[in-house]
């Protein structure tokens, strides 16, 4: 089975999981970051590991006979907002939140309301995209003047293969709700399995008085009879329905995430793709997660985890002692803590400004809480302030 992985070499985190993962099952595997038009094949299955990179796997799935992606599989899960109207056309309409591609300000609606590129992913701290806002007033404030004619016609980002893309404008779902997001895989047979669940702990940030994030800092594995039934009900058949409506196979899905608040379940950002959870706990079951759920044979498991900021006291390190010992439980993207670093208030477990994250690990769930606790502590008594 000779395997193609199509990335940006940003993504290295995934690429990484995901070669290490094939080439433990014995297959061989081509990685292609650049240059998408001159792919020399075949091979006989592609594994995209960003959205806006589906359109190439899809055109390559025609020239070499593979049917695991469409062309209009492809369109619908690069975009947003395609993707939402998709699942309301298909009856899941009751977990779509609102959202429109204004070209007046008539298309606005009131409330608190989040601008999102329908194709790409990230977040630019302080931006305009992935801003949430109080109304649609202060939106149009920190909008470029021609917000709505770019809307219009659209735009391209290189940064996601050039895929034409528009802002699209959210309401903001509650900071109150409970949080959950499955990770699935759907085999080459079209049938999906899940595999497991995290919830999420999120952190407001606000810039200003007409802008603010609200972003994630705290993320945990739950056992799955922990999550709600009114949402966890909805797992299967989300997956199901889209599984069958696209025709897609051997696809990872990362989310959605599912808010529950008000006896109301909406779902925003389902990733087709593995995603920093998943490589996590493929890392914490010794690499042999990702391995046995591509090959049909998924392990049970064992252990649950946390992933998140480590609260550091924000300050400048006058001195640090000596902590290699807990470097295992940093994070890859974490910044190194040294003399002179100036420690920041974190807002995010992906913050580019100022991160450091733990990842602790174990077989119960207080076991793990209270593992976070003693690590965390230790470092920060590591670290002396100017």
């Amino acid at each position: 089975m000779k395997n193609l992985i199509l990335a940006y070499a940003r993504g290295h985190h995934r690429i990484k999981a995901m070669k290490n993962a094939l080439e433990t099952l014995g297959q061989p595997v081509t990685v292609v970051t650049e240059n998408f038009d001159n792919i020399e094949g075949p091979f006989d299955r592609i594994w995209t590991l960003s959205e806006s990179l589906l359109p190439v796997q899809a055109q390559l799935e025609l020239k070499w006979g593979i049917n695991n992606l469409s062309v209009s599989a492809a369109e619908t899960l690069t975009d947003k907002k395609k993707f939402d109207d998709f699942c309301i056309k298909i009856g899941l309409g009751e977990l779509v939140p609102k959202s429109v591609i204004p070209t007046k300000e008539e298309d606005l609606f009131d409330g608190n309301i989040i601008v999102k590129p329908t194709v790409g992913s990230g977040t630019k701290l302080n931006g305009f995209t992935y801003t949430s806002y109080y109304n649609k007033q202060d939106m149009l404030d920190n909008a470029p003047h021609d917000f709505f004619d770019i809307n219009k016609t659209g735009f391209k980002d290189p940064n996601f293969n050039n895929v034409l893309g528009y802002y699209m404008v959210q309401e903001v779902l509650p900071e109150y709700s409970e949080l959950y997001a499955p990770y699935y895989y759907i085999d080459g047979d079209g049938e999906p399995h899940y595999i497991f669940c995290v919830k999420l702990f999120m952190k407001r940030t606000n810039y200003g008085n007409a802008k603010f994030m609200v972003h994630p800092i705290w993320i945990e594995s739950v056992p799955f009879e922990e999550i709600p039934t009114e949402v966890s009900q909805y797992f299967d058949t989300f997956v199901e329905y889209v599984g069958d409506a696209l025709g897609v196979k051997n696809m990872f899905l990362s989310g959605p995430d599912y808010y529950f608040y008000d006896g109301i379940v909406k779902m925003i950002d389902c990733n087709p793709r593995i995603g920093q959870g998943l490589q996590i706990m493929d890392k914490i079951h010794d690499y042999k997660l990702l391995p046995s759920i591509i090959s049909g044979n998924m392990i049970k498991i064992e252990k649950h985890f946390i992933w998140a900021n480590t609260e550091l006291k924000a300050g400048k390190i006058k001195d640090i002692a000596d902590h290699s010992h807990l470097k295992k439980h940093f994070t890859e993207p974490s910044h190194e803590l040294y003399s002179g670093k100036e420690i920041l208030d974190q807002s995010n477990c992906s913050d580019n400004i100022f991160q450091h994250c733990l990842v602790v690990s174990g077989k119960e769930k207080p076991d793990v809480h209270e593992a976070y606790r003693a690590i965390r502590k230790e470092l920060q008594d590591c670290i002396e302030y100017d």
